[in-house]
């Protein structure tokens, strides 16, 4: 037993475990920790108290001064701080006492006090802009302008520096109308701190249109990379990334390679946000003359991305000139990605018989799942070109989710109905993207009502659409609709008619075939007939019949999904109706 006691008393001793010397040692805590811990629980109240008996004890204790101006805030008691500060500054006047007095004084309306804090902190540290700072912050608070611009201006004359405080005077500025000041100044204030960039294009973002240009023009007539990195992206975000992305090719030229490779990636990640053809295509130049400035692998992957934003863009030369370009030296998952870039570019100029060729020469070097992807796009480019068979063939040795859904997608488009939709049901809602999901229930609920195993006109009609053949489309499915009953299928026929009649801009036709499809003997189908509708109405400025038509719906309809929507297109309707 012996030999067993004295490790269990030494691990008592190492781990604590001999609670009545624990708890003996246990110290009782300060006044200060006492006071942390009430702020931490919320009790604002009680923490300041404390806080205050620590200063009464300790006037000089600067953890217990900005506690109790923290503690104050919250319970709007802010002004309490003031005597405490004043205490604390004859006891031990230093950088932290100083700003607390600064704010009191400007919380409670006492601007001239506040200055004279400043002024007494600055004779501590003359060369520091410290003071003239924590003065201008507080006095823009309060919008106190004028005293804001008086220490902006006091910090630059005390310190001998230019453009000290150059990020509050930006703001300043900005906030008196001054757009072309402010963009100076925030130039200044990044040449000082690179980091102040995003908050620059962020400040600079909302300013009024009226103002846009000569903020432009001020950068444009600033010849630095710091002008450039910053008129990009706030050209892109008014309207035109691609000329952004000229302006900051144009800048450099004699910027370092170091410096112009940031420049571009950081502007290329920025127009990632920007899901436009036109933001793709700047995003494309940028990164084609980041791969210019680079080399190996890196400059490999910049003109995959490259390929990648020209293909986006709907520049297909663009794509193929960075294909081409993609070195031998780069990795297996560079020359693999562009490869499948390559297919894709392939399948959008319906150069099918070459897509297929360059995926079989590159499937070894694919990912299993990126090799099916790839398949499945060159069926559907098959499909697209209005040859079924080549995409059912190529279809054929896959069993994805994805495959069967499309497969039955095809088997409709042959007119096939009853097979295509048992393949419909058997992918499920989930398979694919969240678009593809959507496109497969609204064509379930399209074909569901009607009976029928074979309908090669329907499918007909659905293959002209996917081409983009919309006129051919409409006048198909409204000639197919005229024997259905509305119940069995004619009126979810009317309605796709009516939305591609109206997507067409054929308003007239529109409205004829969504009237037709309001049946309420379709009452599946005529509350989103209605709806339809109504937003038509609304766009021919049919006001009072659309509020009309919304009310019956609401009314009629009472358990439709659609409700929601139709409920709030009424609020706004009623809204832009002029009172009489």
């Amino acid at each position: 037993m012996k030999q067993l006691r004295q490790p269990m008393l030494m691990a008592a001793l190492l781990f604590g475990g001999v609670g009545g010397a624990s708890a003996q040692q246990t110290a009782t805590p300060g006044p200060l920790t006492r006071a942390q811990e009430l702020e931490r629980r919320g009790n604002h109240a009680a923490a300041a108290a404390a806080y205050a008996e620590v200063l009464a004890a300790s006037a000089g204790d600067a953890s217990a001064l900005l506690g109790l101006e923290r503690s104050l805030d919250p319970i709007g008691r802010t002004g309490e701080v003031l005597p405490h500060a004043r205490t604390a500054v004859g006891a031990m006047p230093n950088a932290v006492v100083y700003p607390v007095l600064i704010r009191s004084f400007m919380r409670i309306g006492e601007p001239d006090s506040a200055l004279a804090a400043a002024e007494a902190w600055a004779r501590l540290a003359p060369r520091e802009p410290s003071p003239w700072r924590e003065l201008s912050t507080a006095a823009m608070r309060q919008r106190n302008r004028p005293l804001a611009r008086r220490a902006i201006e006091s910090a630059r004359e005390r310190t001998g520096q230019e453009h000290a405080l150059a990020y509050e005077m930006a703001q300043l500025l900005a906030a008196e109308g001054n757009w072309s000041g402010a963009t100076l100044e925030w130039l200044a204030a990044i040449g000082e701190l690179p980091g102040y960039q995003l908050t620059a294009l962020a400040a600079l973002t909302p300013a009024p249109e009226r103002t846009r240009q000569q903020i432009l023009e001020t950068l444009e007539k600033t010849l630095t990379l710091d002008a450039r990195r910053l008129q990009a992206p706030l050209m892109a975000r008014w309207g035109n990334p691609r000329g952004g992305a000229e302006q900051l090719l144009s800048g450099l030229t004699t910027a370092s390679r170091a410096a112009a490779a940031e420049a571009l990636t950081r502007f290329g990640e920025q127009l990632r946000s920007f899901p436009t053809p036109e933001a793709q295509r700047a995003r494309a130049m940028v990164l084609e003359e980041l791969a210019a400035r680079s080399s190996g692998v890196a400059a490999s992957r910049a003109r995959l991305e490259a390929a990648r934003a020209y293909q986006e863009a709907g520049d297909r030369d663009g794509a193929r000139r960075m294909l081409g370009n993609v070195g031998t030296d780069a990795d297996a998952a560079v020359t693999g990605s562009a490869a499948a870039t390559l297919i894709g570019v392939l399948v959008d100029d319906g150069r099918m018989e070459e897509a297929e060729e360059k995926l079989a020469e590159t499937a070894p070097r694919l990912v299993t799942e990126e090799r099916q992807a790839l398949t499945r796009r060159i069926a559907w480019g098959w499909v697209r070109a209005g040859k079924l068979d080549d995409a059912s063939r190529m279809l054929a040795a896959g069993s994805t989710v994805e495959g069967i859904a499309m497969a039955g997608r095809i088997a409709i488009f042959r007119g096939d109905i009853a097979a295509g939709v048992t393949h419909l049901r058997m992918a499920g809602p989930y398979a694919g993207s969240r678009e593809e999901s959507t496109e497969r229930t609204a064509l379930l609920a399209l074909l569901q009502p009607i009976e029928g195993d074979s309908l090669p006109e329907l499918g007909a009609a659905l293959l002209a659409l996917e081409r983009g053949d919309s006129s051919r489309a409409a006048s198909a499915l409204e000639r197919i609709a005229v024997p259905l009953p509305p119940e069995k299928g004619g009126a979810e026929l009317r309605l796709l008619a009516g939305r591609i009649e109206r997507m067409r801009g054929e308003r007239g036709s529109a409205e004829r075939l969504l009237r037709a499809a309001a049946s309420e003997a379709a009452p599946a189908t005529a509350p989103a007939a209605e709806l339809e509708l109504a937003r038509l109405l609304v766009t021919l400025e049919r006001q009072v019949e659309a509020i009309t038509l919304l009310e019956h719906l609401i009314l009629t309809y009472p358990t439709s999904a659609l409700v929601p929507q139709a409920r709030r297109l009424l609020d706004e309707t009623r809204g832009a109706i002029p009172e009489t």
